[in-house]
């Protein structure tokens, strides 16, 4: 987008010395300390919490605009905590979902202030850092997986893939100034590498599913309207019929994913807890269990579970699939608001990369992509406290600032630049 919402700066030159953006500094708290709360622990947590409510307060009327303006985004997180009347735990329900609810607030207010470029840089230059401390100071796991500055592999491998997809998104936007660029081709060096490294076979597939996705929109957005849209629908043809063929030799290739990646050939047991999940959902098919009331001491099926997987922390474990944890969660009812948020963040923000171009569209979308191909076999959203969560949020937000502006910017000839 060439209009105000892509190149509003975080920092201005001015007469006699720079001005300093505090939506831009406080930006760079709340990123980072997001980034890094799985090595910074709860003080992670509270600088984020104290960066947010000082961006929230810098503009109380804004904030009441936001909130109003944005309300459905707030109906999921609400539901969760919602939850408590029903959940086998209402005080974990409460105190989660009041936690994902300021979450939410703190995100969407961190977008509808920054102009998505700024958005980008910040998150970029946080998600180098984190992959530059996960080589210099980061940990190996009890099986010899080397985990980074994280708890989990899983979380490890998608901060990675973020940083990749940042990086990616700046090298491929001619527009952007030479040191961004040459920023983003060492953030891919860096990022590729250490994706692999965390050995999560689901990001791997996914991340490499998005970049081809994102290299189609790269090559069909010189082209005029009606090429660029048969050019994407061969790639949707071409998507599904290696779909179709994937299921047709699903034995033969489930066979060689075992021996490439070490999992067992029910994927590490997910066809397992597919099958425990869907059990479950039976019990309370529109309301489930209640917000993060499963996988808690002293549920019978959580503990056989997590004796069956030897999951001894009892802790970091779940369904292994986006949709069946929220329906055994939070229920039917959980999963559809799950849709209303993943559902427009994709068809917006793959409007806006296409009418628009430029390194936050393409960003934005590659970042829902990745959260979508990833949520049928992992859970990467929405969490309290969660870089990807806000990813997607952000990704949501700007892609409903876009849609308002991109008629007014057609309409000046301004909507369409090169990638």
């Amino acid at each position: 987008m060439s209009g105000a919402v892509l190149h509003r700066k975080g920092f201005a030159g001015a007469a006699g010395g720079i001005t300093v953006c505090p939506n831009t500094v406080l930006s760079v708290l709340i990123l980072t300390s997001l980034v890094f709360a799985s090595y910074l622990g709860r003080n992670g947590v509270l600088v984020f919490l104290i960066a947010g409510l000082v961006l929230l307060a810098r503009r109380p009327d804004r904030s009441r605009d936001e909130l109003r303006d944005y309300w459905w985004l707030y109906l999921l997180p609400l539901w969760c905590a919602l939850s408590m009347l029903w959940s086998d735990h209402p005080d974990l329900s409460l105190r989660h979902g009041t936690q994902l609810v300021i979450t939410f607030v703190i995100a969407v207010t961190l977008a509808s202030r920054l102009s998505p470029l700024v958005f980008l840089r910040v998150l970029f230059l946080a998600l180098l850092v984190a992959g530059l401390a996960s080589l210099l100071i980061g940990n190996v796991r009890e099986d010899g997986i080397w985990i980074g500055i994280f708890e989990s592999k899983n979380y490890y491998a998608f901060t990675m893939v973020a940083l990749v997809l940042c990086s990616f998104a700046l090298l491929a936007d001619r527009i952007q100034p030479l040191l961004w660029r040459l920023a983003g081709l060492f953030g891919a060096l860096l990022g590729l590498p250490q994706i692999m490294m965390a050995e999560s076979a689901g990001a791997v597939i996914a991340s490499v599913f998005v970049l081809a996705a994102a290299l189609v929109m790269l090559r069909t957005h010189s082209l005029p309207p009606a090429r660029r849209t048969a050019g994407l629908l061969k790639f949707c043809g071409a998507a599904l019929a290696m779909l179709l063929v994937a299921l047709y030799f699903g034995d033969a290739i489930l066979q060689f994913v075992v021996e490439v990646t070490g999992k067992d050939p029910s994927l590490t047991g997910r066809t397992d807890l597919w099958a425990a999940a869907i059990g479950e959902i039976g019990h309370a098919p529109l309301l489930g269990t209640g917000y993060r009331a499963f996988w808690v001491e002293g549920n019978s099926l959580a503990e056989q579970l997590w004796a069956d997987f030897y999951i001894a922390s009892k802790s970091g474990f779940n369904f292994h699939n986006l949709y069946l944890s929220n329906a055994v969660d939070i229920g039917l009812i959980g999963v559809f608001l799950h849709l209303m948020l993943l559902l427009p963040a994709f068809l917006l923000c793959t409007r806006w990369v296409m009418h628009a171009g430029g390194a936050p569209a393409l960003f934005c979308f590659m970042a829902v992509a990745f959260v979508l191909v990833l949520s049928m076999v992992e859970v990467p959203v929405f969490f309290e406290f969660n870089a990807l969560t806000l990813m997607v949020l952000a990704s949501l937000v700007y892609g409903l600032r876009a849609s308002r502006e991109l008629p007014q910017l057609q309409r000046h000839g301004g909507a369409r630049r090169r990638v």
